[in-house]
């Protein structure tokens, strides 16, 4: 082990094997906001790399928000919470085991408020065309042959809103959801098998009844939110 404290990396594709490295120092606390990262001549070193992959892995931790690095200075670790995007949370449950409590009730209470947002927009400028996808959406809740129908309804209206950050926001929060399939299968499972709440939502929605499509969608996704509460103690 080197003086850096990171050893050669050996797997493929080596620039995404010494982001990782670093990312999850960071992101473990091994490296803090303020510290220095080691020069690229030592994590070159030590990875077992050349400095072109040392340098490609810092300048992609820099466009994640985990690094600033100063041409001719010091490259030093930022604090991702003041600077990372929604992709942090795909970063993080690709690092810890067990997600951290705290950061799924944010997800899921993120995920209510887009998706009560998105219903919304959805109702006050949505196609007929997309409001018919969204009510031929529910159909397969009932369908065993769809497991995803959960996630395709809400992709269905979050396309209806026409507002591309809603769908950015979206795909991050599905990258976290997957990636932690034991935890939060159990808290999703009541979003995912009931379709009593959905059709209504769906024809509020294609009725354009603004408020009562942003009520039905809050109702629905205060589930898993009020689940997860139960589940793991979660306050706050």
């Amino acid at each position: 082990m080197s003086h850096s404290g990171f050893g050669p990396v050996t797997r493929q594709p080596v620039t995404q094997e010494v982001f990782a490295e670093l990312r999850d120092a960071i992101l473990t606390g091994r490296l803090s906001p303020g510290d220095a990262v080691p020069a690229e001549r030592e994590l070159a070193l030590s990875f077992g790399v050349n400095r072109y992959t040392v340098r490609e892995a810092l300048q992609r931790l820099q466009h994640a928000g985990f690094v600033r690095i100063v041409p001719g200075g010091r490259t030093t670790v930022r604090d991702v919470r003041a600077t990372a995007g929604l992709d942090l949370l795909a970063h993080l449950a690709e690092v810890a085991g067990e997600p951290d409590p705290s950061i799924v009730r944010d997800g899921l209470e993120m995920r209510r408020s887009i998706g009560r947002e998105a219903a919304r927009l959805a109702a006050a400028r949505g196609t007929a065309e997309s409001h018919a996808r969204i009510i031929a959406s529910c159909v397969d809740y009932c369908d065993d042959a769809h497991p995803d129908a959960d996630r395709s309804f809400w992709r269905e209206i979050v396309e209806s809103s026409n507002n591309f950050a809603f769908r950015l926001a979206l795909n991050s929060l599905e990258r976290a959801v997957d990636s932690w399939p034991d935890s939060m299968d159990p808290v999703l499972a009541a979003d995912r098998a009931d379709l009593l709440p959905h059709a209504p939502l769906a024809e509020a929605i294609a009725a354009r009844d603004v408020e009562r499509a942003a009520d039905l969608a809050d109702a629905i996704l205060s589930q898993a939110v009020d689940t997860w509460s139960a589940l793991s103690g979660a306050t706050g």
